[in-house]
């Protein structure tokens, strides 16, 4: 229970401002807390810790500062709300249209660097996730598909070389993924293989440009399924 939990180890040997803080944080993670969790009084934390309120206050307000902690004045403090849940919820209640403007920008970019920068490897990897797309088209498995699919944009992203645009694009390619399951039931899936095919050959060839006209074209296309079928 949070109002019986001590410290894993009595503050020693460190500026107690310091050791407060990282108890705090251990107080966070070994209670598994969430955010928008509250934690105990001002008062029972400094009994807990055997410190004084103001050296508590002081700790508070520098993980309040890093983002660990929230302080809501006549309510206590809680554990934050992270920037990337917030982001979360913010892209989740956004309108398909506009996750899917910046997920467009996104692949673009990566149809313009991947070909310049995938291995031998990752172009055998894609070969394979449009086999796989090729047989759930053909058996009609919707579900088979858009993993397959988006496995495909994964491992185009991973080709990139660069980690931070293969992690915002798969957090989007998510947040996007039902509305795709709609598209797949309206889209003549072998027409949008065959579009995959041609930017797959245009990265193991290194021609960004091809790649981008490629990458254009199906995002094109599958932004106007997008919109027609919320008409």
């Amino acid at each position: 229970m949070i109002e019986d939990w001590r410290p894993a180890a009595p503050p020693e040997r460190r500026p107690l401002v310091d050791q407060v803080i990282a108890s705090l944080r251990d107080l966070v993670g070994s209670e598994g807390l969430q955010p928008g969790d509250r934690l105990p009084s001002e008062l029972k934390l400094a009994e807990q810790l055997q410190v004084g309120r103001s050296t508590l206050r002081e700790a508070i307000r520098a993980l309040s500062h890093a983002g660990v902690l929230e302080v809501r004045h006549g309510s206590g403090t809680f554990v934050a709300r992270s920037d990337g849940a917030e982001l979360a919820e913010r892209v989740a209640a956004a309108r398909v249209p506009e996750v899917f403007e910046v997920r467009t920008a996104l692949e673009v970019l990566v149809a313009q660097v991947a070909p310049v920068r995938r291995t031998s490897a990752q172009v055998a990897e894609l070969r394979a996730a449009l086999a796989d797309c090729r047989a759930h088209a053909e058996s009609g498995d919707v579900a088979a598909f858009i993993e397959a699919d988006s496995r495909i944009h994964r491992i185009a992203a991973e080709a990139t070389g660069n980690t931070v645009l293969a992690e915002l694009y798969e957090f989007l390619r998510r947040s996007i993924e039902p509305a795709l399951v709609v598209v797949a039931d309206l889209v003549e899936l072998q027409r949008a293989n065959d579009r995959h095919e041609v930017l797959i050959d245009a990265i193991e060839s290194g021609d960004a440009a091809a790649a981008e006209a490629a990458t254009r074209a199906h995002l094109a296309e599958t932004m106007s399924l997008l919109v027609r079928s919320r008409r």
